[in-house]
C-alpha cells in the first residue's frame, strides 16, 4: 500500500518527516539517510543505528585487508550499504 505526504522544504533544504511516519518507520535522531538520485528522482533510505558498532566493524573487518584505518573501514561500510540499496 503506498501513501502519499506533502511536506514543505526549509531553510537549507531541509524537510521534516511526519510523526506518524518517523513512528512507523522507527526513524530516530541520527539515523543516517542515503538519497539516491536516479532517472529524475529522489528515493531516501534510512539506516538505523546499530545497537552494537564495534562488532559491526569486527565482521566487515573479516572480510577486508588488513591494515585498514577505522575511517576506512566505515567508509567501506557505507559503499557496502550503498551497493545494497542501488540494488533494491
Amino acid at each position: 500500500m503506498s501513501s502519499i505526504y506533502k511536506v514543505k522544504v526549509g531553510k537549507q533544504g531541509r524537510i521534516v518527516l511526519p510523526k506518524n511516519l518517523r513512528e512507523a518507520y522507527g526513524v530516530n535522531t541520527g539515523n543516517e539517510a542515503i538519497i539516491i538520485a536516479r532517472d529524475g528522482e529522489l528515493t531516501i533510505h534510512f539506516h538505523k543505528l546499530s545497537e552494537n558498532p564495534i562488532q559491526d566493524l569486527i565482521e566487515l573487518s573479516k572480510t577486508t585487508t588488513i591494515g585498514l584505518s577505522a575511517e576506512e573501514l566505515k567508509k567501506k561500510a557505507d559503499q557496502e550499504r550503498i551497493k545494497h540499496f542501488l540494488r533494491t
